[in-house]
């Protein structure tokens, strides 16, 4: 089913409209962004690379019940992707999470991104099994970054707004069951 995005930091409607497709079959989870308007900034071209440092597209999901573990899955206009597997340690005293981060060497994901004039639609595929994080029930949250050409003042987009200026943020994180109807 097809979802728009909100503004993270106050749930307002977002500066440029962004949605996801969420679906699931036999096994596989896929994630599909429509990101209206974008400069297809890009500062980095690797896979592993740290992609929200420009324009991009995410997915933080897993399966920890206590939602420390979980994935975080980035696609940028340039179809490179990054993959980590997120330790949440919490906020430090200023309210920014402390993250471990442990990149996945071997890529599961399989991207797809196709660009028009000012738009762009990033896809991530993966097996559903490779992203259990712990023997809970699995959860998610979809965002997009835009950064009109490399601003560091960013736009930040979110299924479901965490309210603050970042992403990380496992209290707002949804049920995946809930989304795939």
């Amino acid at each position: 089913m097809l979802y728009e995005l909100k503004n993270c930091r106050d749930g307002s409607d977002a500066t440029y409209k962004t949605t996801v497709d969420i679906r699931e079959n036999n096994g596989i989870l896929t994630f599909k962004f429509f990101a209206e308007h974008t400069e297809f900034y890009c500062p980095h071209h690797n896979y592993n690379d740290i992609h929200s440092e420009g324009d991009a597209c995410e997915v933080l999901i897993g399966s920890d019940p206590e939602r420390k573990f979980y994935y975080e899955i980035e696609i940028s206009p340039e179809n490179k992707v990054m993959c980590a597997l997120m330790e949440n340690k919490g906020d430090d005293e200023n309210g920014v999470p402390i993250l471990e981060i442990n990149f996945v060497d071997e890529p599961f994901i399989e991207s797809k991104v196709v660009r028009t004039d000012d738009s762009y639609e990033a896809t991530v595929s993966f097996p559903k099994e490779k992203i259990l994080s712990g023997d809970g029930e699995i959860y998610f949250n979809a965002y997009r970054l835009e950064t009109d050409g490399g601003e560091m003042d960013k736009h930040l987009f979110a299924l479901n707004p965490t309210m603050k200026p970042k992403f990380h943020r496992p209290s707002h994180f949804l049920w995946l069951k809930a989304f795939l109807k």
